[in-house]
């Protein structure tokens, strides 16, 4: 949802594809450069800890992407700072939500119900079927962005209430 509502904000603040496509680079080639690597530390790490920071300063981007937009104050270079702040995020995050659930499933570890994924779907859907459709209209941009934020919350609480029981 932040991504579609970044790129119709982009598109709205310049009309330029150019600027566009410029913005949503700069927010893919961190993830692109430093997802091996993050990938490799994440897994010397505790990856619920990771998980929650990396959910956390998704949840502070957002927020201030929201922030900036409905109080009017957002531009081109505060957009492009905050899609690499999400791009450098996400080279963690995406190594610690995919690779790492696997891994642990693999190992025999076993998880409270619901399972960590169908938490971070159903809380997916459900802001995406709230605030996505909504992108393009006016200042709902910046709703979209708040709501984003806000649904973090429930993501980080799912992750701190996890109890992990790892094979002896």
């Amino acid at each position: 949802m932040t991504r579609v509502a970044t790129g119709w904000l982009v598109y709205r603040l310049t009309g330029s594809a150019l600027l566009l496509g410029t913005v949503s680079f700069a927010g893919q080639i961190p993830t692109f450069l430093l997802a091996p690597f993050a990938g490799v530390w994440v897994d010397r790490l505790n990856r619920q800890k990771v998980l929650v920071w990396t959910q956390t300063l998704a949840m502070v981007q957002s927020l201030a992407l929201a922030a900036l937009t409905l109080s009017g104050r957002i531009t081109i270079p505060w957009v492009l700072a905050l899609s690499i702040c999400q791009g450098l995020v996400n080279a963690f995050d995406m190594p610690g939500r995919r690779h790492s659930w696997c891994r642990w499933w693999r190992t025999g570890a076993t998880w409270a119900t619901p399972s960590p994924s169908t938490r971070r779907w159903s809380t997916w859907r459900a802001h995406r079927a709230v605030a996505g459709g909504n992108a393009d209209r006016g200042q709902q941009r910046g709703w979209c962005f708040l709501i984003d934020g806000i649904s973090y919350m429930a993501v980080i609480a799912s992750l701190l209430l996890m109890r992990v029981h790892t094979p002896q």
